[in-house]
């Protein structure tokens, strides 16, 4: 499902930030196509991949 975990500034409006961390839940960061605002009825794997990619640095500072 895509749009399930809506990204955005305010944790009052948003599950996760531009990172794509939780606002809630510590170490959670969710980099499947549930980010995703929208679905373009295309196979999102490459894009998937690419947000992972992207966020994985983030990911790696928060564990040391």
């Amino acid at each position: 499902m895509c749009g399930t975990a809506v990204a955005g500034h305010a944790p009052s409006t948003s599950v996760l930030d531009s990172q794509c961390r939780s606002h809630d839940v510590d170490n959670l960061w969710i980099v499947d196509g549930s980010f995703f605002p929208s679905s373009a009825a295309l196979d999102p794997a490459l894009t998937i991949a690419a947000n992972a990619l992207r966020v994985a640095p983030g990911i790696a500072d928060a564990c040391r």
